[in-house]
């Protein structure tokens, strides 16, 4: 209800005999202005100062971005906070009263950009840099300030922002606010649901690097091992040797050979089956190469026997997005997120020679990045108490960070939960058969869980009861070439043995 100040006086005169009594004229009000219009209502929101817990964010200039055949009109808000975060809010014209937070991916540095078709469903998006601007080194990882921000504090900050600007433009909260994010943009969103469960009613972590330094370290471990001698690597003939090997030992596991290792808790594949016998050649691998197959495989131990990464497991070595990346490249090029993170976060040194990096001599830098970084916490309580929701995603081939990884935690999430019952109330887990690091690979990498998980937190049906499909596309022209049912882990697509091999109706979600 609302009560306009003029008409309550008169009403209160006339119960107390008041009415007839003269009096000052009443105070007609600010005189009527012009209608408010999308542009006017994205330009009220630049040139402030916005106060928050976490310090002052700054927004200058707006603008209203016309719709386009992608997505709708919005006002798009850059803003700032203290030391060197970046962030930016798309407030739509026309508001579905949700709110989608974009996580980031690597060492940040750039303001993630929504998908169009995310945003032409009307959801407020979100997004940040992390805390810094990527210069092609991580030496702001020496400040403490941006580490923290990097490390857990940054989508907080900024969602204190987007929350006052949100208030700001529409008159009201978001019903709903979610975080979808893969890779390191997985690892920010658990860190939400561990740190700050307030903030997301729905979290989408998508092959989520939870045990960041953990990871780096193994990937050092891979580095060593692929450029430690040069009889150590695989050609890319030998890699596709192995690739066929792994796919003629564990194809078929699910019932039809497609190129795609669908079950891979089955899959035992063996190295050792391709040494060489005789003269080396591309069609086996000598000892050496055996090793570093094996060490990509095997659990990364410390000296003192302590396991600190569960390895990969077989499958999509030769694939474009797979070794050729992540680990058979020089460790100077892209896959050199290891190098970086123990040159920047652990020594501060950016020419040290990583192959001479020995983790037991760093293990309190060690331990400090770790618990500054990892989201290796299973307590969700807090999240759990205000009923948020948690999927979990990855593809099983996977080399950037490890499917088995994610499967580990997600088992220790529920023993932490009391349980697969009480664990099924808040998280799901849904393996990618075939796909690489967040897309690619051989198996249909594309599916849209956000639908899934809003109907999940507004009091529908669990993603897992909701028959979702992964699929995989061409473009140019646009074509689906192949569809499977998204399981619930550790259920895996069993071809039923009749119907159409790329349909997902001729799959079932089995048990190993």
């Amino acid at each position: 209800m609302e009560f306009h100040w003029p008409r309550a006086a008169l009403v209160f005169m006339a119960v107390t005999g008041l009415a007839g009594c003269p009096g000052p004229d009443p105070d007609p009000g600010p005189a009527p202005g012009p209608p408010s219009t999308p542009q006017s209502l994205c330009a009220a929101l630049g040139n402030q100062t916005i106060a928050t817990p976490e310090g002052a964010a700054i927004v200058t200039t707006t603008q209203l971005i016309a719709a386009t055949s992608d997505q709708p009109e919005y006002c798009r808000v850059p803003g700032s906070m203290a030391p060197s975060l970046q962030f930016e809010v798309r407030l739509p014209t026309t508001w579905n009263s949700r709110l989608l937070y974009l996580g980031g991916g690597g060492f940040d540095g750039a303001i993630p950009q929504p998908p169009g078709y995310q945003a032409s469903l009307g959801y407020v998006t979100v997004a940040s840099d992390g805390g810094h601007t990527a210069t092609g080194d991580e030496s702001w990882a020496y400040d403490a300030e941006k580490l923290n921000d990097y490390a857990y504090r940054s989508t907080h900050k900024t969602m204190l922002a987007a929350r006052a600007l949100v208030q700001q433009r529409y008159g009201r909260a978001a019903s709903r606010a979610f975080f979808e994010g893969c890779s390191n943009g997985g690892r920010e969103a658990l860190i939400q649901a561990q740190r700050y469960p307030e903030d997301f009613d729905g979290i989408i972590a998508r092959a989520p690097a939870w045990n960041f330094a953990e990871l780096m370290l193994a990937g050092n471990k891979n580095t060593k091992q692929f450029f430690g001698a040069p009889a150590n690597a695989l050609s890319p003939a030998k890699t596709a040797t192995l690739s066929q090997a792994v796919l003629a030992a564990c194809d078929t596991l699910d019932n039809v050979a497609d190129g795609i290792i669908s079950n891979p808790a089955a899959c035992t594949f063996n190295p050792a089956t391709l040494r060489c016998t005789g003269a080396d050649s591309n069609s086996c691998l000598t000892d050496a190469q055996i090793a570093t197959v094996n060490t990509s495989y095997s659990v990364y131990r410390f000296s003192n026997n302590v396991p600190y990464y569960i390895g990969w497991p077989a499958g999509g070595e030769s694939d474009p997005a797979g070794w050729a990346v992540w680990n058979a490249t020089p460790f100077d090029g892209l896959p050199s997120f290891s190098t970086r993170f123990i040159r920047s976060f652990l020594l501060q040194d950016p020419n040290y020679d990583v192959m001479n990096f020995v983790p037991e001599n760093h293990l309190p830098i060690i331990a400090n990045r770790a618990a500054l970084i990892d989201a290796s916490s299973t307590d969700y309580s807090a999240f759990r108490a205000r009923g948020g929701k948690l999927m979990l995603w990855h593809g099983t081939n996977d080399w950037a960070i490890s499917f088995n990884s994610t499967a580990l935690y997600y088992n220790n999430v529920v023993a932490a939960a009391g349980g697969q019952m009480a664990a099924d109330q808040f998280v799901e887990f849904f393996p990618a058969p075939g796909v690489q690091h967040c897309f690619g690979g051989a198996g249909p990498d594309f599916v849209d869980l956000l639908p899934a998980l809003q109907t999940w937190v507004e009091g529908g049906a669990p993603p897992s009861q909701q028959n979702l499909s992964i699929l995989k596309f061409t473009l140019n022209p646009f074509a689906i070439t192949n569809v499977r049912p998204l399981c619930k882990f550790p259920r895996y697509p069993r071809y039923n043995g009749t119907g159409n091999p790329v349909a997902a109706a001729s799959y079932t979600c089995a048990l190993p």
